[in-house]
C-alpha cells in the first residue's frame, strides 16, 4: 500500500515560519544596504529602450526604463556598437547610421535623468541588458553633461556607393527668375564672409542615377536635407527652400508659347524656344530620390535616409530645391580657426587660437562631423575627410584642445564639447588634426591651366607632364622661360591637381602641333587659377629655351625659425660684442656687416648683437638646396662652399617708427639635420657625408658664436627695437607655407655694451 506522509508538528511548523520571516528580513536589508551604504544599485534584467522627441520613430534621444522611470544615457562611452544593438532591440535589424554626442540640443533632455552605462557590447547580443556591461551601469543624476541619440537604419533601397549631385536651373533664363547654379567665386574672402549672408546659388535639387539626372521629390523635404545639399555642394548653409514659381517665375508646366514677346515681359517662358521648354518640363515629370529624411549631421545626402531611389512619376511638378549662400563666422572679424600647409585654402592642418595665442588640435577623438564644423565655420560646405597624424606637417605653439565631440551642427568648434589644458599638451604635434573641406565645383569657373603628357626629345623621348595655359588663342604649352618666378607652377599645381609644385625644367614636347606662348605670366601665389593671374603672352610656334615642365608633388618642406632657440640665445648672452674689423674679414667679405665697416681701417672696432639660428623642417618632404652641388659658390675666406646665398635674413625695425636701422644675411654653408624630433626622427643629412638638407622634423643649427651669426648695430643708437629673423628670404625655394618664415623679438639696447629681450614670437602666431 501507499505510504501516509507525516504531518509537522505546531512547533515545527513556527520554527519554520521563524526562518522564513528572517531571510526576508536579510533579503529586504541586503536590498536596502547600497542606499544605507550611498551606492547607486546596480541595473539588472531586461530593459525597455525608446527614441525620444524625434521627427521621426527612428531618430531621437536615447532612453532606457528601469523601475518604470525614463532616463537618458550619458554619451561619454556611449561607442557605435552599443547603439547597434539598441536599434536591433527596437526591432530595426540593420543597426544604427548615426550616433549623436550632444543630442539634448535636438531632442531637449530627459526630465528624470541620467544613466551612466558602459555597456561594453560585442555587436552581437539583441537588448541592451545582454552586454557585458550592463550590469555595471548606474542610475545617476548631474553627473553627465551630455546625452546620446541615435538614428536607427530604416528598411530602404540598396544605396550605391556614390551619389552626385548638382543644382539644375531651367534653360537659358535671362530675364526671370533667380535661378543660378554657379556661384561667383569659389570660396569666400574673408572681407566677404564677414558681410551679411548672401545667397550664391539656389536651384532645383538633382541626383545622378542610373546613367541619368533625375530631381529628388519635395516630400518631407526640410531646413535639414537642404543644409546637407548645400553642405556637399560646397556652401556653409542652406539659406530658404525657394519655391518652382521663384526660380522661374513664368514655369506654369505648360508648353511655352513660342509667338508670345520677349525680355520678360510677355513671354511666358522668357527667350527659351518651345523644345527647350518642353525638355527641362519632362525632365521634372520624374523623380529619383523620394522621401529624403536628414538629420542635419551628415556630410552627404547619400548618408540620409530615402524611401526609394530611381524614377517615378510626378505629374505635380513637386520637386527638392535649395538656396545656399557663404554665411559669417560667429566672430569673422577676430580670427580664431584657419588651415594651413595645405596646397589649396579648404585643406590642410587645423589651427586654433585660444587665450590670445595659436596652437593646434590633437586627433584624439577628430571625426568628419568635427572637420565639417570646422570647415563651415570657414566659409566652405561639409567636410570630405578629417585626417589624423599631422597628415600636413606639424605646426607650433602649444597643442590647444583634443577630444572634440561636435554634433556636426555647431556653428564654431568653441561651441562643441572638448579638452583643453595639460590634458591637450600631453598629446604631441606628431597627432595634429587635418581637416578637407568640400568647395563649389570648379566647373563653374575659366579653367586657366591644365597638363598633358606628351613625350620628351630632352629626356630619351620619356612621357613628361607638360604645362598648357589656357591663352588668347586658346590652349597652347608655354615656353620654359615664361615662367619666371615660383608662383606661376605653384598656381598651376593648385589648380589643376591640387597639388603643390616641386620643380619647373626644360623640355621639348617634340610631337607637340599646337600653339606654344612666350612672354610673362605674373601671379601672386595666392590665385585658385592661373586665368586670375596677369597674362602678357605672345604666340610662337617653338621655344626657343625649351617648354616647361612641371612636377606636381602631395607635400613640401616647411622652413619655421625656432623661436626657443633664438630667445635662450639671446638670454645667455645679453652683451654687444665690440671685434677689431682685421677679426672679422671673412664677415665683411661675406657681407655681414653694415655699409659703414667698409670704410673702417683694421684695427677699429665694430658692434654686433649676436644670436643663434635654429631652421626647423616641419613639412612633410626634405628640404634640400635647389642648387646641384656643382653649382654651389666656393667662399675661400671660410674654406667652403655656400649651398645656400641666402638661407636667412635678418633686421632691426624702430619700434616706434617700424623703420628698418640695420640689417644682416646668412649663408648655408653646412646643411644638415642638427637636431631632430624626439619621436623616433633619425638624422639623414650630415656634412661629414658630404650630404646636405633638413629632413622632416629636424632642424640646423647655427650657433651664436659662428660668423654671421650677428647683426652689426655699430651705428644704431640705443632705444627699443624689434629683431626680425626671415628665413628662405624671396621663397626661393619651394615650401608648404610661407607664412610662419619669420620671427620676430622684442628687445632694448640699453647701452654700447648690453641689451635685454622682452619676447620672441612668430610672425603668425
Amino acid at each position: 500500500g501507499q505510504a501516509r506522509q507525516k504531518r509537522p508538528s505546531q512547533a515545527q511548523l513556527m520554527a519554520i515560519a521563524a526562518v522564513m520571516t528572517i531571510r526576508r528580513v536579510l533579503c529586504f536589508s541586503l536590498h536596502l544596504l547600497p542606499f544605507f551604504l550611498g551606492v547607486a544599485p546596480s541595473l539588472v534584467g531586461a530593459w525597455d529602450v525608446q527614441l525620444a522627441n524625434g521627427a521621426t520613430e527612428s531618430v531621437g534621444r536615447l532612453e532606457v526604463r528601469y523601475n518604470g522611470t525614463w532616463r537618458g544615457v550619458c554619451s561619454d562611452n556611449f561607442r557605435s556598437v552599443d547603439a547597434n544593438v539598441a536599434c536591433t532591440q527596437l526591432g530595426y535589424e540593420r543597426g544604427a547610421s548615426l550616433v549623436q554626442r550632444q543630442a539634448q540640443l535636438f531632442y531637449g533632455s530627459s526630465p528624470d535623468g541620467v544613466v551612466i552605462a558602459n555597456f561594453s557590447c560585442i555587436g552581437n547580443e539583441t537588448d541592451l541588458s545582454d552586454c557585458p556591461g550592463s550590469a555595471r551601469s548606474e542610475w545617476t543624476t548631474g553627473r553627465c553633461a551630455n546625452i546620446a541619440g541615435v538614428q536607427c537604419l530604416l528598411d530602404q533601397p540598396q544605396k550605391p556607393s556614390t551619389l552626385r549631385i548638382r543644382l539644375s536651373c531651367p534653360l537659358r533664363n535671362a530675364f526671370n527668375g533667380s535661378c543660378k547654379a554657379c556661384p561667383n567665386q569659389r570660396s569666400p574672402a574673408p572681407k566677404q564672409i564677414c558681410a551679411a549672408a548672401q545667397p550664391a546659388v539656389e536651384g532645383i535639387v538633382q541626383v545622378f542615377y542610373g546613367g541619368q539626372w533625375g530631381s529628388v521629390a519635395s516630400k518631407a523635404w526640410s531646413m535639414k536635407d537642404a543644409n546637407v545639399v548645400c553642405g556637399e555642394l560646397g556652401y556653409p548653409l542652406a539659406l530658404g527652400i525657394p519655391t518652382l514659381q521663384e526660380l522661374w517665375p513664368n514655369f506654369d508646366g505648360s508648353a511655352c508659347n513660342a509667338s508670345s514677346g520677349a525680355n520678360g515681359t510677355a513671354a511666358p517662358c522668357d527667350s527659351v524656344t518651345v523644345a527647350e521648354n518642353n525638355q527641362f518640363r519632362e525632365g521634372l515629370r520624374s523623380v529619383y530620390l523620394q522621401t529624403v529624411k536628414c538629420t542635419g549631421a551628415e556630410t552627404r545626402l547619400l548618408d540620409c535616409y530615402f524611401s526609394a531611389i530611381g524614377p517615378a512619376s510626378n505629374p505635380s511638378f513637386t520637386v527638392a530645391t535649395v538656396r545656399c549662400g557663404f554665411q559669417p563666422p560667429p566672430a569673422c572679424t577676430n580670427e580664431t580657426v584657419r588651415l594651413r600647409g595645405g596646397a589649396v585654402p579648404w585643406t590642410g592642418r587645423v589651427e586654433v587660437k585660444l587665450n590670445g595665442q595659436w596652437g593646434t588640435v590633437c586627433d584624439s577623438g577628430w571625426d568628419i562631423r568635427d572637420a565639417t564644423v570646422v570647415c563651415r565655420s570657414l566659409g566652405y560646405g561639409s567636410a570630405t575627410a578629417a585626417i589624423p597624424s599631422a597628415s600636413y606637417g606639424r605646426g607650433v605653439g602649444p597643442v590647444q584642445l583634443t577630444n572634440a565631440k561636435c554634433t556636426g551642427t555647431e556653428a564654431s568648434l568653441a561651441m562643441c564639447t572638448y579638452q583643453s589644458g595639460v590634458v591637450a599638451s600631453s598629446c604631441g604635434h606628431s597627432r595634429d588634426a587635418s581637416v578637407t573641406c568640400s568647395t563649389p565645383s570648379a566647373a563653374c569657373f575659366k579653367t586657366g591651366s591644365r597638363f598633358i603628357t606628351a613625350p620628351d626629345a630632352n629626356n630619351l623621348n620619356q612621357s613628361t607632364s607638360f604645362l598648357q595655359l589656357n591663352g588668347p588663342s586658346g590652349w597652347g604649352l608655354i615656353c620654359y622661360t615664361s615662367v619666371a618666378s615660383a608662383a606661376v607652377p605653384a598656381v598651376a599645381c593648385r589648380e589643376a591637381r591640387s597639388l603643390f609644385a616641386y620643380s619647373v625644367q626644360r623640355g621639348t614636347a617634340s610631337s607637340y602641333q599646337g600653339v606654344r606662348y612666350v612672354g610673362a605670366v605674373s601671379c601672386q601665389g595666392n590665385e585658385l587659377s592661373l586665368a586670375a593671374c596677369t597674362q602678357r603672352l605672345f604666340s610662337i610656334s617653338r621655344c626657343p629655351d625649351g617648354d616647361a615642365v612641371v612636377t606636381c608633388t602631395t607635400g613640401l618642406p616647411d622652413l619655421v625659425p625656432d623661436i626657443t632657440a633664438l630667445l635662450n640665445s639671446l638670454l645667455r648672452y645679453p652683451y654687444i660684442d665690440s671685434l677689431p674689423v682685421y677679426s672679422i674679414t671673412c664677415g665683411l667679405d661675406g657681407n655681414c656687416l653694415a655699409s659703414s665697416a667698409k670704410k673702417k681701417s683694421p684695427i677699429d672696432y665694430v658692434r654686433v648683437l649676436r644670436f643663434s639660428t635654429q631652421v626647423m623642417n616641419w613639412g612633410t618632404y626634405d628640404f634640400i638646396p635647389s642648387l646641384p652641388p656643382y653649382q654651389w659658390t666656393w667662399h675661400a675666406c671660410h674654406n667652403h662652399y655656400h649651398s645656400i646665398e641666402a638661407l636667412a635674413n635678418y633686421a632691426l625695425y624702430n619700434a616706434s617708427t617700424g623703420l628698418k636701422v640695420a640689417v644682416g644675411h646668412k649663408a648655408s654653408f653646412c646643411l644638415e639635420d642638427t637636431v631632430c624630433s624626439q619621436d623616433g626622427v633619425q638624422q639623414r643629412y650630415s656634412c661629414n657625408l658630404n650630404t646636405q638638407g633638413i629632413s622632416p622634423n629636424c632642424g640646423d643649427l647655427y650657433a651664436s658664436h659662428i660668423d654671421c651669426q650677428w647683426i652689426d648695430v655699430s651705428d644704431v643708437s640705443p632705444g627699443g627695437y624689434v629683431l626680425e629673423l626671415l628665413i628662405n628670404p624671396g621663397n626661393g625655394t619651394m615650401e608648404s607655407d610661407y607664412s610662419n618664415n619669420a620671427a620676430r623679438c622684442n628687445i632694448k639696447i640699453t647701452s654700447s655694451n648690453y641689451f635685454t629681450v622682452s619676447s620672441c614670437y612668430l610672425s603668425d602666431h
